[in-house]
């Protein structure tokens, strides 16, 4: 327990199931485990973990949910004045802690590697950008990839105050090796699985594209998908192009993915870029073996050795990790002694410790 006098005040876009989402219950949990008094503010959608955040003792305000952009500035200038640390996460509720800084200090954490208005002109992208980050105390990238990409594309000033904090994550499961592959049994189906958003960065017709090399080389194979997006329709209309529909299978949402992860032999992701990839944990955790490309910040969380990583949406260093990765089970076990090491890199507390930290010097720095 450090504190029960500091109050935090998450301000984030949305609480419905997401990576950023899961990572700010983590850190909010761990807070609130150490003392904090820790309040969320969504701004908009679905209220999807709301019991998951009270469980962990949380408040959450749903008082500025769907209103105007203007009216949730009014509001929560009415509501926060100081007295509290302020933490946005994502670009909405960046810009709304930015307008009411008068008020209050806030700190911002980037959870992707994208410009602050993806739809807009590079220009105004990092005007918007630049102008939030130069009013907050501090900037969090969640990998060094994030952080480069900021910077490259300057979304941040070089002279902004930042740093880069890893996720956080506890562990499930702690018996080693729980499962392992079966390469003897006969006439076995290989069971692949995936949890992603149905979106173009996830890039899964390349797992599609795997499921077409495979049942041309007569594998027997299932891909499971787990996740929703708007690519749904797209995706398994391509499916039914392709008469795959018996091979891959799309689950929808899941609140928990663990039962999930601890049915499949492998996981796969085919991302075209990942801020951090907070899945790549779960995956882990649940002793299967990674597949995944050799980008952004994907080799941050894995180990840029990982016998696992393949050349980004290159089908056929895709299927050659995956086969190489099922070539024995010395092979195979290997790979989940790696990621189990790897793992223990990204504790919560550790991140918990880190933000507090970093709380702790801009307080003394006023």
């Amino acid at each position: 327990m450090i504190s029960s006098e500091i109050r935090l005040v998450h301000v984030i876009t949305t609480i419905e199931r997401g990576g950023a989402e899961n990572a700010v219950l983590a850190l909010a949990q761990e807070q609130v485990r150490n003392g904090y008094k820790v309040v969320v503010v969504p701004l908009k959608g679905s209220l999807e973990l709301t019991k998951e955040f009270l469980f962990a003792g949380v408040s959450i305000d749903t008082s500025l949910i769907e209103q105007s952009f203007l009216k949730q500035v009014f509001l929560f200038r009415k509501q926060y004045k100081g007295n509290a640390i302020f933490h946005a996460h994502l670009p909405r509720s960046e810009l709304l802690l930015s307008l009411c800084k008068s008020q209050n200090r806030f700190f911002v954490t980037r959870h992707n590697a994208e410009q602050f208005y993806p739809s807009a002109p590079k220009i105004v992208s990092s005007f918007l950008s630049r102008y939030v980050t130069y009013r907050s105390e501090s900037v969090i990238a969640i990998s060094y990839a994030v952080l480069h990409f900021l910077l490259k594309n300057r979304e941040i000033s070089k002279k902004s105050q930042y740093s880069v904090i890893y996720y956080g994550y506890m562990r499930r499961n702690n018996n080693h090796l729980q499962q392992t592959y079966s390469f003897n049994r006969a006439n076995r189906t290989l069971r692949i699985g995936t949890v992603s958003r149905l979106a173009p960065q996830k890039n899964l017709n390349l797992l599609i594209q795997l499921a077409i090399l495979l049942k041309a080389k007569d594998h027997k194979f299932l891909i499971q998908i787990v996740g929703a997006g708007p690519d749904k329709l797209l995706l398994e209309n391509k499916v039914k192009e392709f008469g795959l529909e018996k091979e891959i299978q799309f689950l929808g949402r899941k609140s928990d993915v663990m039962p999930f992860l601890k049915e499949q032999d492998v996981f796969i992701l085919t991302s075209n870029y990942e801020g951090f990839g907070l899945v790549l944990l779960e995956a882990m955790d649940a002793f299967l073996p990674i597949i995944a490309p050799r980008n952004s910040a994907i080799p941050e969380v894995l180990g840029k050795h990982h016998p696992g990583l393949f050349k980004s949406s290159d089908l056929d260093s895709l299927s050659k990790t995956l086969f190489y990765a099922l070539q024995t089970p010395k092979t195979y076990e290997e790979i989940l002694k790696i990621q189990s090491r790897q793992l223990d890199l990204f504790s919560l507390e550790k991140y918990f410790s880190s933000h507090h930290e970093l709380y702790a010097n801009a307080s003394m720095g006023k």
